[in-house]
């Protein structure tokens, strides 16, 4: 390991030992923000509940919401089971990666016009086994107040609706 990456292990490790309540207070901002974020309509977050970093994906109405659900017991909607020997999902996710990446470049703009900075997750495409959904990314912090994670949230929230909401 290189020693700039040691020493700032060793540092996270003794701030974390020094005030153990960091973690209870990040839990409560992420809890906080995911409160906010996960009733809105036009967001999808895939991200673990428990995570700090939240990724937001645009959830834009389309007909593949009506197609058949997957079986529990088959793992896909035509019925074929999955292949485990493959990385490759036998029923891809389909998303149309340049009008979602022009959605969300276009929602930072709006969060960063209204005092909270976020940023699109960058990817490297077609670098990748599956393309992954264009997302932000957030990334939640012990080190503001729960007022202030919550009134970022709100802002992203109102750009997600207003951006999206022009669209419709």
């Amino acid at each position: 390991m290189p020693p700039s990456l040691s020493v700032a292990a060793s540092e996270g490790i003794n701030i974390l030992r020094s005030t153990p309540s960091i973690l209870s207070t990040l839990q409560e901002n992420t809890r906080a923000v995911r409160a906010i974020l996960d009733r809105v309509d036009c967001i999808t977050i895939p991200s673990h509940p428990a995570s700090p970093v939240i990724h937001l994906c645009v959830r834009l109405p389309s007909p593949t919401h009506l197609l058949p659900t997957a079986s529990p017991l088959l793992g896909s909607a035509s019925g074929k089971p999955s292949n485990p020997m493959s990385v490759h999902p036998r029923e891809p996710e389909v998303f149309d990666i340049e009008l979602e990446e022009k959605l969300l470049q276009d929602i930072v703009e709006e969060a960063l016009l209204q005092g909270v900075m976020i940023t699109r997750s960058k990817r490297l495409r077609g670098q990748e086994l599956t393309e992954v959904r264009p997302s932000i990314r957030l990334a939640i912090t012990a080190a503001l107040s729960r007022k202030d994670c919550e009134k970022a949230a709100s802002v992203v929230k109102t750009a997600f609706v207003k951006v999206v909401g022009k669209r419709k």
